[in-house]
């Protein structure tokens, strides 16, 4: 019965740290994603411009040059990858990237813009004509599916 308790005293301590850790580096998280996703919209539409007055609805932002950022989810093989795409003002990709995933590190690289110059393609050809990886498929079968699926978005 000891031994018992002593667990579920250890179990509890282990559970509250856990919770106030999490409660702590909550708002860090956030923030840092939110200036991640900003950097990769530089890189994506190839300029810089003022964040501060730019509000995501439905999870799109039009920028004051009339680009149109979107944010995506899309399954993969170790969960969600979570896309950030460019279109311009008539509609045309003008790029894609990953801005959140938790792919296999090594096999997953790819589909990171400084690893692998693989995610730029998508500007150039339909995303359904972009060779998977090998060794990958799941993975870049899903990012295909998920750019093919904002692309269709878009048009509508």
């Amino acid at each position: 019965m000891r031994t018992l308790l002593s667990l579920g005293g250890i179990s509890l301590v282990c559970a509250l740290l856990l919770a106030g850790v999490q409660a702590l580096t909550e708002e860090a998280i956030d923030r840092n994603r939110t200036a991640h996703a900003w950097r990769t919209a530089f890189e994506v539409t190839g300029e810089t411009f003022d964040t501060s007055n730019l509000k995501w609805r439905d999870e799109q932002v039009q920028l004051p040059n009339g680009t149109r950022l979107k944010r995506f989810a899309t399954p993969g093989y170790a969960g969600d990858i979570h896309l950030l795409a460019a279109f311009s003002q008539s509609g045309q990709l003008l790029g894609v990237r990953a801005i959140r995933h938790q792919e296999t590190p090594g096999l997953g690289d790819f589909i990171d813009s400084g690893k692998s110059p693989w995610m730029l393609r998508f500007s150039q050809s339909p995303p359904l004509a972009v060779d998977a990886i090998t060794g990958a498929t799941i993975t870049s079968e899903a990012v295909k599916r998920g750019v093919q699926r904002m692309i269709e978005a878009e048009a509508e």
